[in-house]
């Protein structure tokens, strides 16, 4: 049984880690001109111990260097009430002048991207979060025949994005899961929740 489980684990990984493939942009002139950004939400400070989370800083430099490089039509700030209304906030102090939707019913990764989907079914969609994290989001992206790639953050310093890399090497396991044994269960609507309409 553990070897099974063993085996199911490091193919689950590999096989969403493959999404990523080809499809992970280095320079901003590598994404699709007039793609949309979808900045996938994290929390910026523990909530226990009011440090840094170490992965929400350079995932605001890597969406607002993307944005202000002209490569995107649109910034969708992704993930709870207050991620998304924070990153849109912190977005436009760092310079982003494109329109930004703040959407905060992406509570999971797959809500985020089955809204993009919802919202956005016939435009090129660039994810920007960490690499670990980037790919998942491709994998899930691929499910919905959703045209994707991304453009990766910065690993981010000390011990806690150590710790969100490992355990997204069990949230690629519960995306099969999720997927093929309980049928994408979402929790927010994505279809009754379109978001709210462009800060400019």
């Amino acid at each position: 049984m553990m070897t099974l489980l063993g085996v199911f684990l490091v193919f689950s990984n590999l096989w969403v880690w493959s999404a990523g493939l080809g499809r992970l942009a280095e320079k901003t002139d590598e994404v699709p001109a007039g793609s949309v950004l979808v900045l996938l939400g994290t929390i910026e400070f523990d909530q226990r111990t009011g440090e840094s989370t170490g992965t929400y800083g350079p995932r605001i430099a890597a969406a607002a260097e993307l944005a202000r490089s002209g490569r995107v039509k649109l910034v969708v700030t992704s993930g709870i009430e207050v991620q998304a209304r924070t990153m849109a906030a912190q977005l436009r102090a760092a310079g982003v002048t494109c329109p930004i939707v703040e959407d905060p019913y992406g509570w999971r990764t797959l809500d985020s991207v089955r809204r993009a989907q919802a919202c956005y079914p016939d435009d090129h969609v660039v994810f920007v979060s960490q690499g670990w994290h980037c790919v998942r989001a491709l994998w899930l992206a691929d499910r919905v025949a959703l045209r994707a790639s991304a453009y990766p953050a910065a690993f981010g310093d000390g011990w806690r994005p150590v710790l969100s890399a490992l355990r997204d090497c069990l949230a690629k396991p519960k995306a099969l899961i999720d997927r093929f044994v309980l049928g994408d269960p979402l929790t927010s609507d994505v279809l009754a929740h379109q978001g709210n309409q462009p800060h400019r």
